[in-house]
């Protein structure tokens, strides 16, 4: 067996000559902000009751389970947001289908309050784990904006339900008139909302759009229309922050250890402007060369 290709710290393909088949392995753990609690192993025990299209468990291996790899093609870019729209609703209802009384344990967590709260004391950990706080400031990016998230209230009447965790495009594999739901490293009892939040970020639906996918959510699911909308904004707030801290984190990192950085601080920057404009690209990166110069 050979190992062909890396996709994330945690997921890779492998070849394996033997069957003649490519196969993807995920390692049990995870970075990034994430805590994995569910075991892999649980959350394809679970899919396996659904109609959901998703791979198949080949082998489960001590730290790691390979996983079918589903040949096909990915998600063109001028795919139709009306087709698209369908496939996230009618997978999201399928999920919600799926009786997740076998992973209650693994989930320290008993609602969405509950919920949006231990992804900020992740990421927090994670954060603190890095440190570089004094210079994140030099550049209006603080710790106690995350912290200031937890004030936040969300609607805990809405059931938590399976989420997937990372609805995008390169998780969607398309093969003839099937489309399969791969990269499941982060699926979790959650809530909605965030998992919402999550694929409106990937696919830039219009106004109209996010309308339509919003009253289709609320009527099948029959669930508050305005409380959803309020907290798909709070998760996706909390994700912008995230994924800006962790990027500039990175950029960080590698500026000091003397190595280039300016693509992974562009990446930073797309999501930092979501949040704030105090700050221009180029005065950021000045300020990573003043301060690791050489």
């Amino acid at each position: 067996m050979k190992k062909i290709n890396t996709s994330s710290p945690y997921t890779f393909i492998m070849d394996d000559f033997n069957r003649g088949k490519f196969i993807r392995t995920y390692k049990r753990s995870g970075l990034n902000g994430y805590k994995r609690y569910v075991p892999l192993k649980k959350i394809f025990e679970l899919l396996k009751r659904s109609n959901i299209k998703h791979p198949r468990v080949i082998k489960n291996r001590l730290f790691y389970l390979d996983i079918e790899f589903i040949e096909g093609s990915p998600i063109p870019e001028n795919f139709k947001p009306s087709l698209m729209l369908s496939l996230f609703c009618n997978n999201l209802f399928e999920m919600r289908q799926i009786n997740c009384r076998n992973i209650l344990s693994d989930i320290p967590y008993r609602s969405n309050q509950g919920f949006l709260n231990d992804n900020i004391n992740n990421l927090l950990v994670v954060m603190d784990r890095l440190g570089n706080y004094e210079t994140l400031d030099r550049v209006g990016l603080r710790r106690d904006m995350v912290v200031a998230l937890k004030s936040i209230a969300v609607d805990d009447t809405r059931p938590m339900q399976l989420i997937h965790g990372d609805f995008s495009p390169e998780n969607i594999i398309m093969r003839g008139n099937d489309y399969f739901i791969i990269d499941w490293e982060f699926a979790t009892l959650g809530d909605i909302a965030y998992e919402i939040a999550l694929h409106m970020m990937y696919f830039k639906y219009d106004d109209e759009e996010k309308n339509q996918l919003f009253q289709r959510i609320a009527q099948t699911l029959n669930i508050d229309i305005n409380s959803l909308v309020n907290d798909v904004r709070t998760y996706t707030k909390f994700e912008l922050m995230r994924r800006t801290f962790l990027k500039f984190n990175r950029a960080i990192n590698l500026a000091k250890r003397g190595k280039p950085f300016d693509e992974i601080l562009l990446d930073g920057f797309n999501y930092y402007a979501q949040i704030s404009n105090a700050y221009t690209i180029e005065s950021i990166r000045q300020t990573f060369r003043d301060l690791y110069r050489g």
